[in-house]
């Protein structure tokens, strides 16, 4: 059997000394994002510092509110208390259910309007649907790359950036890492697509198994990724919904406590 090395103990982060600098790989996840939030505490809390973030889909909108001068509690306060999904947002004309455009809206004043601008740098993950190819935004608007980002397809309309569709980032790069792969400062993850584990009478049906088996199947794109990080917390978030706005605070405390 191979070993799993990539499963380094959480206390390796300990071993950074304070002030130490590190790049930031933020995955995606929908509301599990929130996990996110408690690893940047724990980051602040060791006297560490970001110094470049990358990421896609939820960890934009995380990421993109840490690297515009919002603290950890500021950015939860948001998810807590803004829905992801907004129904009066409902759409037929559009390639997606809900209008992605709106969610400008919510973001406004909460993420600065260019990457230029940022406190921290940030490399924003998007998916050129029309040519199938993952592309990398950090120069010029921050809006759009984010709202493309996150726009989960189906649910989400696609963003239209220089007269091309890009959809969610997670669709082909979930745990985008290769913008630090040539940089020497460590690269810690943080990600929320860990599977939880099954037991037989949970994998009772074809319906399970099927469910159990995708998400093992996105999980395993992204898991070699981690033997390029000096640590990669795998949040144990698996079961959590990733559109309900009551699982920001559960998703959060069982963060804070894996942490511990």
């Amino acid at each position: 059997m191979y070993n799993k090395v990539y499963y380094k103990p959480l206390s390796t982060l300990n071993n950074l000394p304070s002030g130490s600098r590190i790049n930031l790989v933020l995955s995606g996840g929908g509301e599990k994002g929130v996990a996110h939030i408690a690893l940047l505490e724990k980051i602040e809390e060791l006297g560490l510092v970001v110094n470049e973030i990358s990421a896609c889909s939820v960890g934009t909108l995380v990421g993109g509110m840490y690297c515009s001068g919002l603290k950890p509690k500021e950015i939860y306060n948001f998810f807590k208390h803004t829905k992801l999904i907004n129904y009066s947002w409902f759409t037929i004309k559009k390639p997606g259910i809900f209008k992605s455009e709106n969610y400008e809206k919510l973001i406004d004043g909460y993420i600065k309007k260019t990457f230029e601008s940022l406190d921290i740098p940030l490399t924003v993950v998007a998916t050129n649907i029309e040519a199938g190819q993952v592309e990398y935004f950090n120069h010029g608007n921050t809006t759009n790359p984010i709202l493309a980002s996150c726009a989960v397809p189906g649910v989400f309309n696609p963003i239209e950036i220089n007269g091309t569709y890009y959809s969610d980032g997670s669709i082909m790069d979930n745990f985008p890492i290769y913008p630090f792969l040539d940089k020497e400062l460590p690269i810690i993850g943080s990600y929320v697509g860990r599977p939880n584990l099954k037991t037989k009478n949970e994998l009772n049906s074809i319906i399970k198994v099927s469910s159990q088996a995708a998400k093992l199947l996105a999980y395993a794109v992204d898991q070699p990724k981690f033997f390029n990080t000096y640590l990669t917390v795998t949040f144990p978030v698996g079961d959590f919904s990733g559109f309900d706005i009551k699982m920001v605070e559960p998703i959060y405390q069982k963060a804070k406590a894996y942490l511990d």
